[in-house]
């Protein structure tokens, strides 16, 4: 086992999701293992206090060093940690490696996967299948349009609940890159090329949800403006993901990279809808209308289609800053 060898998994473990594209995952090369470390001045205060979407983040970073190594012939070995830790850096797993692994299927995708925030084609019959091909114990899809218009609607009464807490705001504002003379607009966060936005498109998002916020919603306008349902337009499907309500979300971390993995793999593009999950009243209705054990959580939702567009530049911070000395 080579520090190259160890390098390169990193490297390619960095394109891995995380909640806002705050990146908390940090790496620390131990002998001939990996430490993954939680960089806690990344941590949503107000939108994830509890640091459940962190540590999904940091699952899916876990599991894609784990594919990463594959290409490496590596088996892994994930074994959990604890404790504070030092200067802000909390330990949260170690990474053992063994010869003998095939390259995972999943491998060819792992670097170029990307949210798409972009619109979709019209599905055709391959893009259904691809999207019922995703069905597993816990993904539940819905393909047929009434389903999709419903979870649109919802999403947009979720996400705007949400968004009507100043703090909220702020700190979605603060991982917002709108320009591109923004100091981090290539390396975190989400920017406007990211977002899909042009340039007006940007100055009014940055100005809905700051300034104009308040009048607009006393006018009423705010809701409208704010909706996304022509992102729903021409979804193969939306896929609800769901998993036991007591799994660590470290663990769900790690299946859900591997189904929006599996997303692309199958030629499709994702968007996380956050709110379907964060908001306890739209999640129960879904569990509801589509049959959810009560003993699943709501993890998250992507809406899924073809691509219409061309791919873009990930935001990503260099290797020098995610994998410590």
């Amino acid at each position: 086992m080579s520090v190259d060898q160890l390098r390169r998994i990193v490297a390619a473990a960095m394109a891995s999701p995380s909640v806002h594209n705050v990146q908390p995952a940090r790496w620390r090369i131990d002998g001939e293992t990996l430490v993954l470390l939680e960089d806690s001045a990344r941590r949503l205060t107000v939108g994830d206090p509890r640091g459940n979407d962190a540590a999904i983040s940091l699952g899916a970073a876990a599991e894609g060093a784990a594919i990463a190594a594959t290409g490496e012939g590596l088996a892994t070995r994930i074994e959990r940690l604890s404790g504070e830790g030092e200067d802000g850096l909390r330990p949260v797993a170690r990474l053992t490696f063994a010869n003998g692994a095939a390259p995972d299927p999943l491998l060819a995708v792992l670097e170029t996967r990307a949210s798409w925030r972009g619109g979709f084609l019209p599905p055709i019959l391959e893009d259904r299948a691809a999207a019922q091909a995703l069905a597993r114990e816990d993904r539940t899809i819905l393909a047929d349009p009434s389903s999709i218009a419903a979870a649109a609607a919802l999403y947009d009464r979720a996400s705007y609940g949400i968004m009507r807490g100043h703090a909220f705001r702020a700190e979605l504002r603060h991982w917002m890159r709108l320009r591109r003379s923004h100091p981090e607009w290539a390396r975190d966060g989400l920017n406007a090329e990211a977002m899909r936005l042009s340039g007006i498109e940007a100055a009014g998002a940055g100005a809905v949800l700051g300034p104009l916020f308040r009048p607009l919603a006393a006018l009423g306008l705010a809701p409208t403006l704010l909706a996304e349902a022509k992102g729903f337009a021409h979804a193969a499907a939306v896929v609800l993901f769901h998993r036991p309500a007591d799994e660590d979300p470290f663990e769900s971390g790690r299946a859900f990279h591997r189904l929006w993995l599996e997303v692309d793999a199958g030629g499709l593009g994702g968007n996380v809808l956050a709110a379907l999950a964060d908001d306890p009243a739209a999640a129960a209705s879904l569990g509801a209308a589509h049959g959810i054990d009560p003993e699943r959580r709501l993890v998250s939702a992507l809406r899924i289609g073809r691509r219409n567009g061309a791919a873009f530049p990930r935001a990503r911070l260099p290797l020098g800053e995610v994998l410590l000395a």
